[in-house]
């Protein structure tokens, strides 16, 4: 069943209401001043300012009947909007095909977007509420366009998961064992993510890898000492070790192959 249309005339704003009705005081206020002179012009500008009062001046809906009417059609009106409107993002950064985006989704909806703006100053009047016809509210978050080459560029901030715990680290000693063993994860160390850490961490402690005291007291000496630190520490693993460090990795990376292909 199609439901029932309104038109698409534009009403005033709860603040142009306000200023209308301010201006209107304000000439009849000049009516009785007897230093106006031309009392005639006072007249005439208040009768067409309450004419276009009256005529854009939202008035809420007669009965209940017609306010259930417009609740189903702006809610019919705004399905029928939302799908093809760019982004937040899109609009503040304006990639490529942005613009024509934009002109064609609002060349198809215009009539819409005036009919549902007319309702929604209708639904809400007198209420004060200036927002409520402002489609902005309702414009969606995310984006079908790429970013790359747009005008505003921006910037992207990852944070961690909130999930994830406390940051995962590496005692210096830690981080040359692992460099023995295999030079490639101690230098993916930076870009693995606090779970690829975790496990990487416990494989090292299951085989005895902790942070030497000595180490970590020597964050406290000199560059020299620190070094002079390292050096002393710096054990090369044993066979065993290696072994088992590379068989812990490998069961932790075969878990986590398994764990995708099951999702």
């Amino acid at each position: 069943m199609q439901t029932q249309s309104f038109p698409t005339k534009s009403l005033l704003r709860p603040d142009q209401v306000d200023s209308a009705k301010d201006e209107i005081k304000n000439l009849e206020a000049k009516l009785q001043n007897k230093h106006i002179e031309d009392k005639g012009e006072v007249q005439r500008q208040l009768r067409r300012t309450k004419r276009d009062f009256e005529s854009q001046n939202p008035l809420p809906p007669e009965n209940r009947e017609e306010e259930d009417r417009m609740v189903k059609r702006s809610k019919h009106l705004l399905s029928e909007i939302l799908p093809g409107m760019c982004s937040q993002e899109e609009m503040r950064k304006n990639p490529p095909g942005a613009v024509d985006k934009h002109m064609a989704w609002e060349k198809k909806n215009k009539p819409k977007i005036l009919e549902w703006k007319h309702i929604m100053l209708r639904l809400t009047a007198g209420s004060g509420q200036r927002d409520v016809a402002n489609f902005e509210r309702h414009r969606p978050v995310t984006s079908t366009l790429s970013m790359d080459n747009a005008q505003i560029p921006g910037k992207q901030i990852f944070l961690p998961d909130p999930d994830a715990g406390r940051g995962v680290t590496f005692s210096e000693a830690q981080i040359a064992m692992l460099r023995q063993l295999s030079p490639e994860i101690a230098d993916r160390l930076g870009s693995l993510s606090n779970a690829q850490r975790t496990e990487v961490k416990q494989a090292m402690e299951g085989i005895g890898l902790t942070p030497d005291p000595v180490q970590s007291a020597a964050g406290k000496l000199g560059a020299a000492k620190k070094a002079a630190a390292r050096k002393r520490n710096r054990k090369p693993l044993t066979p065993e070790q290696k072994d088992a460090l590379l068989k812990r990795l490998a069961d932790a990376r075969a878990k986590k192959a398994a764990m995708k292909a099951q999702a």
